[in-house]
């Protein structure tokens, strides 16, 4: 089968992140004036997959020094009867393009309900766009991203179904530059999908480097339940240097997990599934050098900087009604360690 077509946040987040990327959002007439010249740039180019589909969103014209974070929704090929049991998930940006999170609307929800496919807004997040009833698929700093999961691990998916697509361009060129996303869901038996896969976020707000200074964070998030991490996922920006990963709690309290050296190196799949129980979970840093004159704070433009580890997860005993993983850390304690 081949088509070619086109967690929750408290209320405080959406204050913080609108407050950082307001002063940069350009309007819905804006893009619309450029979506010509941005049709006759050079197509971005993603072949579909031989067992699969792909959809895409539509090409958009960000003009030169435009700094801009863009959610559109697509809606996967058949309907409601056709179930899709995804192991791999590819994703392309065009050139210029900062950061990508594709999530899935859940079924039956509000939030599906208010995404009309097609539809396009600048925007901080998707939850802030469309609502909070969405789970991350996948995410990508790169141009190109293949996300496979480990045997017997994957994503499930009906036709229908409404994505939202959430990118960041910055357009550092003297020229108009054409902003777009392709997306390939490869297919497999529904028996090849034992556990779904899921994405935990730990963010940690309360970074600050002073001008012309570095700094260095240090955070921890716990984990309620029993789980199986496949893969650590760094997203910081271009002023974020070394980014450590450990694990906290338990006897192996500050084993090192994962050294990443700079913004290039944004992921890595662990050898061996790294099994976590209630109360323990992952220790994180990370380190920054600002070379501007300006305060550097957490924030969503390419002016800002983030302090985010995601982490690719399954439940050993998959239930449906099983709480998302992760944090939002607002408070430094007394140590000098983020703690929720």
């Amino acid at each position: 089968m081949s088509f070619t077509s086109p967690r929750h946040r408290p209320p405080l987040i959406l204050l913080l992140l609108a407050a950082a990327g307001c002063a940069t959002q350009a309007s819905g007439s804006d893009f619309a004036e450029g979506e010509a010249a941005a049709a006759q740039a050079a197509p971005l180019v993603l072949a579909p997959p031989a067992q699969g589909f792909q959809v895409e969103t539509r090409p958009l014209a960000i003009e030169p020094g435009e700094d801009i974070r863009w959610c559109e929704v697509v809606k996967l090929p058949g309907g409601p009867s056709d179930v899709y049991y995804v192991n791999r998930i590819e994703t392309a940006m065009t050139d210029h393009s900062q950061d990508l999170i594709v999530s899935a609307a859940a079924i039956g929800t509000d939030t599906e309900a208010a995404m009309e496919p097609g539809a396009q807004t600048p925007c901080t997040r998707a939850g802030e766009a469309f609502g909070e009833d969405v789970v991350a698929l996948t995410s990508s700093q790169l141009a190109y991203h293949d996300q496979r999961y480990p045997t017997g691990i994957g994503q499930v998916l009906r036709g229908g179904q409404k994505l939202a697509i959430d990118y960041h361009s910055v357009n550092t060129s003297a020229q108009p530059v054409s902003a777009q996303v392709k997306l390939n869901f490869h297919t497999v038996a529904r028996e090849a999908v034992v556990h779904n896969a899921h994405l935990a976020g730990f963010d940690n707000l309360t970074i600050y480097t002073p001008p012309g200074g570095r700094s260095s964070h240090l955070a921890e998030c716990r984990v309620n339940e029993e789980l199986m991490i496949s893969e650590l996922v760094r997203r910081t920006q271009s002023r974020g240097t070394r980014f450590r990963v450990w694990i906290a709690g338990g006897e192996r309290d500050g084993d090192l997990l994962w050294v990443s050296r700079g913004p290039g190196d944004t992921r890595v799949e662990l050898r061996n599934p790294l099994h976590l129980s209630p109360g323990e979970g992952l220790r994180f840093q990370c380190d920054y050098v600002n070379n501007t004159d300006l305060e550097l704070r957490y924030g969503v433009n390419a002016s800002d900087e983030m302090c985010n580890l995601g982490a690719t997860y399954w439940l050993p005993d998959e239930r449906p009604e099983a709480a998302p993983q992760g944090c939002l850390l607002l408070q430094v304690d007394p140590d000098g360690v983020a703690r929720k």
